[in-house]
Formats: structure tokens, sequence, C-alpha cells
């Protein structure tokens, strides 16, 4: 996978501009930089999109600036000249995608349809933009494709905000999201730069969705286990689960058989993205167990944090 394609899956959330003034682009970076976001789809929609990726990429090297609603291979060059790091496409277009390759630039290409995803699979993309999302069937259509198109992972745009990001986030084909309510026009025009990050550090919470799920208790053995978890059940009148490593008392609580991670036990905190958590939390400088890492079709499904939380460890579940 190319590592700028896999750097935007970890962002997870890939907020898309239409300047009119090219002087909004460093301040918009600044703010969504500020919200851990460090990518920016700037849309050819107006003329100055070209000189605004030059000013990202001239004053923010390390951000990662995207040239979105590129329509021909002109324009590819054009943004490629100017530093951009990726191109988005409005739709599957093969001299486009044949351009890409041979320049070693990142493409994410837009499709609709079963046919036009096929094009793209067939030409070697399979990571693509689902564009416009909401006009197509939504979430709905995407969970269909997933049949057909298991290799493929999409980046669904259009309609897409804050409210329904979940709705998409519930199939495992979506990789990350993008939309412009992040970097709306009404904020553009007011630069209220404040309120960008604000909607950001909103859709990155959203896209995580961190909750938890369950406290898990330390035992010696089985016997102490089983009645621990009973004890808990009897108290709440919840039932009890019994298991071979574990017991779960309703769903909220897991008594272990045996002395787990953790002084006292852990703490189990579903999320829907565990790559896109994993990447922030190394942003913060949080590590993770690596001998804890659990790996299923090549994908974590569980990891614990290195560091204990006043007894407790924590693992990451994927959704």
């Amino acid at each position: 996978m190319n590592k700028v394609i896999e750097k935007l899956k970890q962002i997870g959330v890939i907020p898309l501009a239409v300047f009119k003034d090219e002087k909004q682009a460093v301040p918009v970076a600044n703010a969504l930089s500020k919200a851990r976001i460090d990518t920016l789809e700037v849309t050819l929609r107006t003329e100055k999109g070209v000189k605004a990726i030059e000013e990202i990429k001239k004053n923010c090297p390390e951000f990662l600036a995207g040239a979105g609603t590129v329509k021909t291979v002109q324009q590819a060059k054009e943004v490629k000249e100017a530093g951009a790091d990726y191109i988005v496409t409005p739709a599957y277009d093969e001299t486009i995608a044949n351009w890409c390759k041979e320049n070693d630039m990142p493409l994410l290409p837009g499709v609709t349809t079963p046919y036009e995803i096929q094009k793209a699979v067939s030409n070697g993309f399979t990571t693509l933009k689902f564009f416009p999302a909401e006009n197509y069937g939504g979430a709905k259509t995407l969970k269909a494709l997933a049949g057909p198109f298991p290799e493929v992972s999409f980046m669904p745009t259009g309609g897409i905000n804050t409210e329904n990001m979940g709705n998409y986030l519930a199939n495992s084909n979506v990789s990350m999201v993008g939309g412009g309510w992040i970097c709306s026009q009404a904020l553009l025009e007011k630069a209220d730069y404040e309120g960008i990050t604000n909607k950001a550090k909103e859709a990155l919470q959203k896209f995580l969705g961190y909750e938890v799920v369950h406290v898990g208790i330390n035992t010696a053995d089985t016997a102490e286990g089983e009645s621990v978890a009973e004890s808990i059940g009897n108290v709440f009148k919840m039932p009890v689960y019994k298991g071979e490593l574990s017991n779960f008392v309703g769903t909220g609580f897991e008594v272990n058989n045996f002395k787990g991670l953790g002084k006292y036990g852990h703490v189990a905190i579903d999320t829907n993205r565990i790559e896109s958590a994993e990447y922030y939390l190394k942003k913060d400088n949080i590590e993770m167990n690596e001998e804890s890492r659990v790996m299923v079709d090549g994908k974590t499904k569980v990891v614990y944090l290195k560091d204990e939380f006043a007894g407790y460890a924590i693992h990451l579940r994927q959704r």
C-alpha cells in the first residue's frame, strides 16, 4: 500500500476545502493540526486551489495537502508541481489513473457504480472515493458493495457529517470519511479558524467512537473467578456466563480466572477503527504492549496500552 494512502487511513477524517483566497490555506491547515488532523483535500473548484496547495506545502511541509476535483491530466501535473501529496478525482478516469501510476502520485479515484469500481480495481486501485455518497444510497450501498469487492476500502464523501458518520463506519469497508462540513464556506467566510478546529475535534471524536464496554477483574484461579462472578451477579441480579478463561456478569464485568494484565484488572474500550486509534495515541506518546496484540485475518482485533492506570490495564478492541 502506498505510504500516503496508508497515512490517510490512519488519520481517518479527510476534510475538504474550497478556497476563494489562497491566503486562508495555511491558517486552515494550522487549525486542523490543532485537532491532530494533518491533512486537507484542497479542491480545484476555484482558481485558487493550486496556489492554496503551494501555500500549505511551503509553510507546513509535513502537512499532507491533497488536490481534489482533479479532472484532467494537465491539472494533475499542475498540482504535482505545486507539491500536492495526493490526488482525488470526482470519477474514475483511466487517463488520470495511468498518469498517477507513471508519476508515483497517490490517487483516490472517485467511483459510484460497480462498473467504475471494477475498472479501478483492474488498474490496481483498491482504496476508492465513493461520491456522492448520500445521493447514491449511502451506507447501505457500501454494505452491498462489500460482497463483490472484499478487497476494496472506501472513503465516502458527499453529504457526510458528524451526525451520519456512524452509519458509514458500521461498514468494515469504510476506511476513512471525507467532506466539506469541517471547513465549511460559512466558517471560511468568517475566517473562524477556531470553529474549524472545534469541528475537526468533534468529527475525530465521532470517527474514533471510544466506548467503555466492560471492566475486567483479576483473580487467582478458576474457583475464585467463578465465586467473584457469582457474587457480583447475585448483588446486581445479572446473569453469569462462565467460560474457561473468564466469566462475564451481564456485559459490563469480566472476571478472569487468572492474574491478567493490570494489577487489579483491565478496562476494555471499543473503537470504530483501531488502526486510527493507535495512530492518534502514538501521536500523544502512548505506547502499545505489542505482546498483547491479537490479530484476526491480518488485522488488529485487540491491543493493550503499555501503561497501567491506577492498577488497571486498558485494551482497545475493534468494534
